[in-house]
């Protein structure tokens, strides 16, 4: 028996101590209340005057600010409240604090605190703090708050002695010193009014007139008294403008603090780039592709230690299906396009990572490093957790009442209706008691330190759902970790204890910065550190995230590192200071008093790998067509897929011409290079009689055996009806010297609509064959119209071949791209094809008969949006490998071989039209993607099963129809969005390599290899962007241009735009290789927008 009891006792310990190892292994601990002494709570009391329905802004709770306010070394804690008082907490060490509200003095005044900014305003050695107020309509009690430090714990307000009493709804405020004058200065950004919110949020004109309560403000210190010189600088508002997150940085690189503003609602994010002169301009449109719609709290740091600030900003897209599907109307192309045109940004709804360039532009790539969907998200705070080396990313979330729940804005609806209709409805406090809750887990994403992140908010221990806005890092207990303060609303404030000494034991340093007496922390200090071929980079701004400002102290984690080579301080007015072989673990102080003030640094300027110009005349113009007005459930457009491009010397001077096809009404034109490298349009009456057609595909080559190059001109495109006659290809015949006649009679009568061309001599009889693919049949998606081969009979007459001749290529799918190659070395051109929902097929040609061989060959899942398939020997073993180009990863689709992305179709509802339903897997069950509004405008009949939102969020695949509607339904997959490079290792099949991250930023259209920094290895240019997207999943914009670096082997480096000198905007759609006598360059075409030429620069890049 008592053996029993040991090995029971046994069992427990055991359970114990594996239970105490569990829990020490998360990185952070939430302290209780109790333990802290920290009691605030950010209370809301709804009254008839003050309620979530008369103030939008109710919920959005209050902030935090971090300083040592008595020089003890430990940080200090101040909350600010909505409707309850400020609480001010004085560190006593070891997490014990204590409430010196009272004695401070910092709860007078009180009103609806916001946005809280530590800064010692009169550069006394104490630190002050500068509280924003909003909400009541009477702007004396809305002035903003300065409380100076007296030096005894207690404070006295001042913000009227120096000029900072703003009277505007105020969100937030940032001190930086913009002018380079030695002292700070202020920003404050302020929100807009409920009308202007919610009412007109949509009248443009609104953006002509200001409001001085609304509007950003930028105060000049001139001498301790703070100027309003908005106006003169160039800080632009208006009536929309709807301040919610201030982020100041060096955002271009040039030694001048930039300014980032997020906006809420339609009005943009404002990017406020210093002119170093005193001024700025707004230049978000130039710098960015697209922006977050409902922008909240933004972060500004180098989060991939490029020694480049990038940018994060927050907003409103869940994560899991149901809230997604609970938030989501309907997609509203046409007004959003009507926005786009009225001057409006583009903007979507999820949350964004601006990746910077370094070259002055941003690539958005928050989908792709897993941050975008994070629900109703208020402060981002980038900084090491984990002290690995890497900045991780901290999100507060939650709302109290969500009354953007669409079954909810559905009874408001109604309520609104048996109102005006007299009829009785719901007291306020009871119609507020409908809007459902919404507290959610904050998240913690790690960093991988490959550009992108993981969720480790569970495994981080940050699983409590809450309502949390305002939030703060610190290192509260000095032991070299950054602790967690965090602003609830209706809920106790949250102090979280960073475990990581213990956890992942990593090293750090700690630096503490000394400045002027104008300037005495130092604030606008860069911080680089220097360590095995790392960057690891910090700028010293306290105000960060959400309504809060951050312990000014810098926190740099360093992995495993012994020792920091060396350290580079750049001053705010660019002086400098080094420091060599620093010991981690250490406070390092670091006084800028004595540093170089002769060295100033500056950008880098270095030699691009390209130069780039606009052919100016060379156009291509889009017809103006909305292709979800045929189809409202296409997961893209099939309109915009030109322009295609050729090139050939067509007149025989020896210098290479091209071709680019014209859209719908527009004719394709040629364009002969002269001999000093211009281009000349050379007129043709047969492309002008054809302009009725889409050419979405062309190519040159000898059709007629008579030595000069002839044309096929593919035709396509959505805009028709089947069996429209403008879908019938074009032959072109040459005269020789560049001259065209379309020839009616040599080739087969079909009105399909068609993708691509390849040539070659598929039956070795001396001429060359065409492969046409076929790409849709329009207004029934995803059908597609049969591929074919025509065969030459050498006199350029083009037959289809035999039944067995083609029998490989009549079921392929919507074929986007293919080329011929020999793959097997038997002196036959073998075809590989590629298209959308499509695998990579391997068709082998035995004499003229193509043979399905794709088993053989692609040895793993490749089903995918596959848009190009490009041809050439990259590793240097004489073969041809490939590189194709996929809709890559920067998107809301994750798909895998087990969880692809699929389309469902069918004629559902039996009008005669095709219903294509796209699902996707979110956490392991496949899903509708579409809302249930775009659902149910196609298939009406879905309305009586899913009769309100919350039904239809719970829908799968699986259930949305019955079994019944399901028969004689298909289905597509994609199990793969990579772009990928195949090496071609001959009878063993083609090998997948994946190619480095950039790659994936946008779908690729163009594929292009070249020696590009003359090493002798070729290079990739890949080229892409789509922006006929549906709305929800917003524009694939993010690739500028991505060169790859060859090292001969088969393997690639990306190679930054502001070293290769790409800065490309737009969907390109085409690239082609052009040589004249002595240079090769490369054109670019773009759709619905003018043509480029990108030349290599002439001598090697050796920066």
């Amino acid at each position: 028996m008592l053996r029993y009891y040991k090995v029971i006792f046994s069992w427990l310990l055991v359970c114990f101590l594996f239970g105490c190892e569990n829990k020490a292994k998360l990185m952070f601990t939430l302290l209780d209340k109790d333990r802290t002494g920290i009691k605030f709570k950010n209370e809301l009391f709804d009254s008839e005057m003050l309620n979530i329905v008369n103030f939008p802004y109710y919920y959005n709770g209050g902030g935090v600010a971090i300083g040592d306010i008595n020089n003890d070394g430990l940080q200090d804690i101040l909350f600010t409240g909505n409707m309850v008082k400020n609480r001010l907490y004085l560190n006593k060490g070891n997490f014990d604090f204590e409430d010196i509200t009272e004695l401070s003095g910092v709860a007078e005044l009180q009103g609806w605190c916001t946005g809280a900014t530590t800064i010692d305003i009169n550069n006394d050695g104490f630190m002050d703090f500068y509280i924003c107020r909003s909400a009541d309509s009477n702007s004396s009690r809305r002035k903003n708050l300065l409380f100076v430090n007296n030096g005894d714990l207690s404070f006295s307000e001042k913000a009227e002695e120096y000029g900072l009493a703003d009277k505007g709804y105020s969100t937030q405020a940032s001190f930086f010193d913009y002018d380079k004058d030695g002292d700070l200065d202020c920003f404050i950004i302020n929100h807009s009014l409920q009308n202007y919110a919610s009412g007109e949020q949509f009248n443009s004109e609104l953006r002509k007139r200001y409001n001085p309560y609304t509007a950003c403000r930028l105060y000049k210190n001139n001498q301790g008294y703070y100027e309003d010189v908005s106006n003169q600088a160039g800080i632009i508002s208006n009536f929309l403008t709807s301040g919610l997150g201030l982020g100041i940085s060096d955002i271009n690189n040039d030694g001048w603090p930039d300014v980032y503003v997020s906006n809420d609602y339609n009005e943009p994010d404002y990017l406020f780039i210093n002119n170093s002169d005193g001024t700025f301009k707004e230049q978000i449109s130039e710098r960015t592709d697209q922006v977050s719609l409902y922008s909240m709290g933004s972060d500004i740091a180098d989060y991939n230690n490029d020694g480049l600030t990038d940018i994060v900003t927050l907003d409103m897209l869940p994560e899991d299906n149901k809230m997604q599907k609970l938030h989501s109307g309907p997609d509203n192309f046409n007004k959003f396009q009507n926005l786009f045109q009225r001057g409006f940004y583009y903007q979507y709804s999820r949350n964004m990572l601006q990746k910077n360039n370094g070259d002055g532009t941003f690539s958005e790539i928050g989908q792709l490093a897993g941050i975008s969907n994070t629900d109703w998200s208020w402060a981002p705070l980038l900084a090491d957790y984990d002290h690995d080396g890497h900045k991780d990313l901290f999100i507060t979330n939650g709302y109290v009442r969500d009354y953007t729940n669409m079954d909810f804005v559905n009874f408001s609806v109604n309520h609104i209706v048996k109102g005006r209709a007299g009829e009785k409805v719901d007291e306020l406090n009871e119609y507020i008691s409908k809007m459902p809750p919404n507290p959610l887990p904050n998240y913690i994403f790690q960093n991988n330190g490959d550009t992108s992140f993981k969720n480790k908010t569970q495994d981080w221990g940050l699983e409590k759902n809450t309502v949390s806005t305002g939030a703060a890092y610190a290192d509260l207990d000095n032991d070299g970790d950054l602790d967690l303060v965090i602003n609830n609303v209706n809920e106790y404030s949250m102090i979280y204890k960073n475990n990581s000494e213990t956890v992942s034991r990593n090293n750090y340093l700690k630096i503490k910065l000394v400045g002027t007496k104008s300037n005495i922390n130092a604030i606008g200090t860069k911080v680089i550190l220097y360590y095995d071929n790392i960057i690891n980079m910090q700028e010293a701004y306290v105000s960060r995230g959400y309504q809060s400002s951050v312990e000014s102290i810098l926190n740099f984690g360093v992995g495993k590192q012994s020792q920091i080579d060396s350290i580079l301080v750049v001053g705010p007015n660019n002086e400098t200071e080094r420091f060599q072989n620093i010991k981690p673990n250490q406070t390092l102080t670091i006084s800028l008093k004595n540093s170089d003030r002769d060295t100033i640094v500056q950008r880098l300027s270095r030699k691009t790998i390209f130069a780039t110009r606009t052919l100016d005349k060379v156009i291509h113009i889009e017809n103006s067509f909305n292709d979800f007005d045929i189809q409202s459930l296409l997961p893209n457009k099939l309109s915009r897929q030109g322009p295609c491009m050729s090139v050939a010397d067509v007149n025989n001077d020896g210098l290479e011409d091209f071709f680019i096809g014209g859209a719908k009404g527009v004719a394709g034109q040629v364009y002969l290079q002269e001999s000093n490298g211009e281009f000349s349009f050379k007129p043709s009456r047969s492309f002008f009689t054809d302009a009725t057609s889409e050419d979405t595909a062309s190519e040159f080559f000898d059709a007629d055996g008579d030595g000069d190059m002839d044309l096929f001109v593919v035709s396509g495109g959505f805009e028709f009806d089947e069996n429209n006659p403008a879908l019938q290809d074009r032959l072109y015949f040459n005269d020789g010297n560049g001259n065209f006649i379309r020839m009616t009679n040599l080739l087969p009568k079909s009105y399909m609509s068609n993708g691509c061309v390849a040539t070659a001599d598929v039956d070795n009889d001396g001429d060359i064959d065409i492969f046409i693919g076929g790409r849709v049949v329009p207004g029934k998606y995803p059908l597609a119209p049969k591929s074919k081969i025509l065969f030459n009979d050498g006199a350029g007459n083009f037959t289809k071949g035999q039944p067995i001749q083609s029998k490989a290529i009549d079921n392929l799918d919507m074929v986007t791209d293919a080329v011929w190659m020999d793959i097997n070395n038997d002196q036959y051109p073998d075809l590989i094809v590629v298209g959308e929902w499509m695998p990579i097929i391997v068709l082998l040609n035995y004499k003229g008969t193509l043979v399905d061989e794709s088993s053989k060959y692609i040895n793993f899942p490749s089903t995918g949006w596959w848009n190009r398939i490009y041809k050439d020997d990259m590793d240097g073993d004489g073969d041809m490998d490939l590189i194709v180009g996929n809709c890559g990863l920067n998107s809301q689709f994750r798909s895998t071989a087990q969880e692809p992305l699929t389309l469902l179709y069918k004629d559902f509802d039996q009008n005669g039209d095709i219903d294509p339903i796209l699902g996707y897997y979110i956490n392991g069950i496949s899903y509708p993607v579409v809302s249930r509004d775009d659902m149910t405008q196609q298939l009406p009949f879905l309305k009586k099963k899913y009769m309100a939102y919350e039904e239809y969020a719970n829908a799968t695949m699986g259930t949305l129809f019955t079994e019944d509607l399901m028969k004689g339904s298909s289905l597509l997959t994609s199990e793969m969005m990579q772009t990928i490079y195949l090496e071609n290792n001959g009878e063993l099949g083609f090998k997948k390599h994946n190619l480095p991250i950039e790659a994936q930023y946008s779908p690729v259209y163009g594929i292009v290899s070249l020696d590009a920094d003359h090493d002798g290895h070729k290079d990739l240019l890949l080229l892409g962007n789509n922006t006929a997207t549906r709305i929800k999943f917003g524009r694939y914009r993010s690739n500028h241009g991505v060169l790859l670096k060859g090292d001969g082997s088969g393997k690639f480096k990306y190679v930054p735009q502001f070293e290769s000198g790409l800065n490309l905007k737009g969907d390109v759609r085409n690239v082609q290789l052009i040589k004249n006598d002595t240079k090769e360059s490369i054109l670019i075409g773009i759709n619905d927008s003018r043509a480029l030429q990108v030349f290599l620069n002439e001598t090697k890049n050796n920066d």
